[in-house]
């Protein structure tokens, strides 16, 4: 942890004995009215809720009530987000969120799905709102520590909430629009011969899941966008899941683990749930906002889910109109755009109109330029009515693979890799989400809207999306890699995570002719740099008589590509490698392009990262093979740029670490905080926040660790934010373990108790019998339909 301050510490002890006054009941009995029979809420000693209800109207009603028993600041704050209202609480400094929301309109977007969908669907997502607000109701003065630092009160709860809540994870989880607008301006800063050799194409080589006339830098997304701070939400861009069947596996039984990678906070995005009614027994991970769980299994099936990459977003220039600019062109013609005011209270100041323009591609995110008035749009499948919450409605009760394939149709988006395993040894995978088919191009940068000519004229039919049932090897994996071979028929995209992290994992499978769960969990905390091998004999080609040069090379003698925390050759190499790449880039692209080009996104909060992200050493490599490279002529020649980076890597190691080298661990260049909303500000950050923690890893292994581009080394980017372990054989061996804790209550055991078994790659059991429940009983709370008492 981070050095504690006087002031911190009795802020901390003050703040804590007050949260302790806020915490749920867990205990006893509570009396609520919407309740059918009663309920029960049994917590395990991690304070794992295990939900036991005679109906799902209130299974669904308990879990509402519970998630707001524990987490209902992170709802606020998730539903404040989603609909754009920060302002009114956080004045000025969140404004600029405020207005990406209104825009890209996640409330507006949401409010369409709900008569999409099943019945069934509908009356869950109304008994979880009626659980949430039943809480709210009976426990006014219980509202959370937060409510009370900032004076501010509780609305109800919504379903609308939860649907615009649902539309922010699906758009967050979508990445394509950004990176066309940064390859356009690195085509034109550099050209489009020597911007290719600069594409983060995949790597020849890494495995498969399944195998075989426009100005950009005047267009330029509303400047305001990317000015708010804070850690007001979690985004991230990887994760690993894979299946084993039972001819694969020790226990002869099929095996499927998931690890979901997103940017860490306190409290943590996923809140862990064990749902039993007469027609649903279902564990895992669920968010506060929504019924259901999101990853886990069931009696009969799990699944879990990794970031598909396809391609499912595209940017337009519009041409408008410059005498009337709500006309656009398209085809010839001249159509009027839909133009909304977005009414955003601001604290402490008048309110702010935020006129959102819409064309039939979808919001406009820029101001008109030049005589043309051309102006950018972002058509997006995450920003259409879709019905995915139906799909893990459908995989909650799914009893085998046709209702896996039944609910993975409702899934239109995100576009996911879903991993499946069944009590029978079935292992299978499937592709979700629409994607579409364009006339003509693969929209890898920005179209001119107004010709009528790079339209989106279908979709990809859902039978046609990759998948798999048993394959012959024996195992399904995907670390957001790419997924077939290029003679699939089908256009999903070009730029997935670079795969090696699936080639670690690779080597596993190759190893272990038969696994075990413990061989998973060694997989999914593993730190193996499978480029640091590839860019080690770079390094030590460099021939140089500088001290520092020599040194840095000395260091590195032996080093097995291990980036554990305490490892000085892992802070070298991280150091060279950072160095190297900002040598290749900044001198001819400049900081800000370079940032962009590394992965930077156009929001810290709602957008801090894009497709881009983690993907440079592929591109770097290929360089460095390349004698005729002219980036390396830019940078003066492969030696010179090497020899440059070690001995730059030299003097920022000794500036942070000191001159002893001894001192230069990883670790404690590599750091992890989690960050809780309030803890911005001193000294609410050493009693709200946990960390700094030193981490091993980075975005190449299988335990992720990223840190934001162009500001190494803090993991302020993702890292694994749940992993779990199921053997589909035994439903009471599986495991689980959150980064931090369930609770979100400061003063709670369980608000951080978990965290050293997540840093020391340990799990926790997810009991699934009630004798289990009973035997490891923290506490028992009755739910009893009545009326709401105070």
């Amino acid at each position: 942890m981070g050095k504690s301050t006087l002031l911190g510490k009795i802020a901390r002890a003050g703040l804590t004995w007050m949260g302790k006054q806020k915490l749920a009941k867990i205990e006893g009995s509570l009396d609520v009215a919407g309740l059918h029979q009663s309920v029960e809420v049994l917590r395990d000693r991690y304070g794992i809720a295990h939900i036991y209800a005679q109906d799902d109207h209130d299974l669904f009603f308990a879990q509402g009530l519970v998630h707001a028993q524990e987490r209902f600041w992170q709802m606020e704050l998730n539903r404040r987000t989603a609909n754009g209202t920060l302002s009114e609480w956080f004045g000025p400094l969140a404004l600029d969120t405020d207005r990406a929301a209104r825009t890209f309109g996640f409330a507006r977007v949401g409010r369409a799905d709900f008569a999409r969908f099943c019945p069934e669907l509908q009356e869950a997502l109304r008994a979880y709102t009626a659980g949430v607000n039943a809480y709210l109701s009976a426990y006014p003065n219980k509202l959370p520590l937060e409510f009370t630092l900032l004076g501010q009160k509780a609305r109800p709860w919504t379903v609308e909430d939860t649907l615009a809540f649902s539309r922010l994870m699906i758009w967050q989880l979508s990445h394509a629009w950004y990176s066309e607008l940064t390859r356009a301006r690195l085509v034109e800063r550099v050209g489009a011969e020597h911007a290719a050799e600069f594409d983060l194409s995949y790597p020849q080589g890494n495995p498969l899941t399944l195998p075989e006339g426009v100005e950009m830098n005047a267009l330029d997304p509303k400047g305001g966008l990317s000015a708010v701070r804070g850690p007001f939400l979690q985004r991230g861009l990887g994760s690993n899941a894979w299946s084993v069947s039972g001819e694969r596996s020790q226990s002869g039984t099929a095996l499927l683990c998931n690890d979901m990678h997103l940017i860490l906070s306190l409290p943590n995005l996923w809140y862990e749930n064990h749902l039993v009614s007469p027609t649903t027994q279902v564990s895992g991970v669920s968010i506060p906002c929504a019924p259901l769980v999101l990853a886990g299994h069931n009696a009969d099936i799990s699944w879990g889910i990794t970031l598909a990459f396809t391609d499912c977003e595209d940017v337009y220039v519009e041409q408008f109109d410059p005498a009337d600019p709500t006309r656009y062109q398209f085809a010839g013609e001249w159509k009027t755009a839909q133009v909304l005011e977005e009414r955003i209270a601001v604290k402490g100041q008048a309110e702010h109109v935020e006129k959102v323009v819409l064309t039939d591609h979808g919001p406009v995110i820029s101001d008109a330029v030049g005589e043309k008035q051309q102006r950018l749009a972002v058509q997006s499948m995450a920003l259409r009515p879709c019905l995915a919450l139906e799909g893990w409605y459908r995989l909650n009760k799914a009893a085998g693979w046709d209702d896996f394939v039944e609910a993975a149709r409702c899934v239109e988006a995100p576009q996911l890799n879903v991993v499946y395993a069944d009590t029978q040894g079935n292992i299978g995978y499937w592709v979700t989400g629409r994607t579409p088919v364009r006339a003509q191009g693969t929209g890898k940068i920005p179209a001119p809207g107004w010709t009528g000519t790079h339209e989106w004229v279908g979709e990809i039919p859902f039978e046609e999306m990759p998948h798999a049932l048993n394959p012959a090897k024996g195992y399904i994996a995907t670390c957001n890699n790419k997924i077939v071979p290029d003679t699939y028929p089908h256009y999903l995209g070009d730029h997935w995570m670079n795969g090696y992290r699936l080639a670690r994992l690779e080597e596993f499978f190759a190893s272990r002719p038969r696994l075990s769960l413990e061989d998973c969990a060694a997989m999914q905390t593993d730190v193996t740099c499978v480029p640091a091998r590839l860019l080690l004999p770079h390094l030590r080609g460099c021939e140089s008589q500088d001290a520092d040069v020599r040194q840095m090379l000395q260091l590195l003698e032996g080093w097995d590509a291990v980036l554990a925390a305490d490892s000085t050759a892992a802070a070298v190499y991280e150091a060279a490698r950072a160095h190297l790449v900002k040598g290749l880039l900044e001198p001819v692209l400049g900081a800000e392009l370079s940032a962009d080009l590394l992965g930077k996104g156009f929001n810290p909060v709602l957008f801090p990262d894009h497709e881009f992200y983690g993907n440079d050493m592929q591109a770097v490599l290929r360089i460095l093979d390349d004698p005729q490279s002219w980036w390396l002529a830019q940078a003066g020649g492969k030696q010179a740029l090497i020899e440059r980076a070690l001995r730059e890597g030299a003097a920022y190691l000794r500036a942070e670490l000191g001159p002893d080298p001894a001192e230069w661990r990883w670790g404690r260049l590599h750091t992890i905080t989690f960050a809780h909303a309030m803890g911005i500000q001193k000294p609410l950050d050493e009693v709200f926040n946990r960390g700094p923690l030193p981490v091993g890893g980075d975005t190449d292994t299988p335990w992720q660790a990223a840190w934001a581009p162009g500001e190494p080394y803090e993991n302020k980017l993702w890292a694994p934010s749940m992993r779990h372990l199921f053997d589909m054989g035994d439903l009471t061996r599986c495991q689980l373990v959150l980064p931090i804790g369930q609770s979100g209550q400061l003063g709670s055991p369980h608000y951080d108790d978990m965290l050293p078994r997540w840093l020391g790659g340990q799990f926790v059991p997810m009991l699934w019998t009630r004798s289990q429940v009973e035997g490891e009983l923290e506490g028992r709370l009755i739910l009893r339909s009545g009326d709401a008492v105070k």
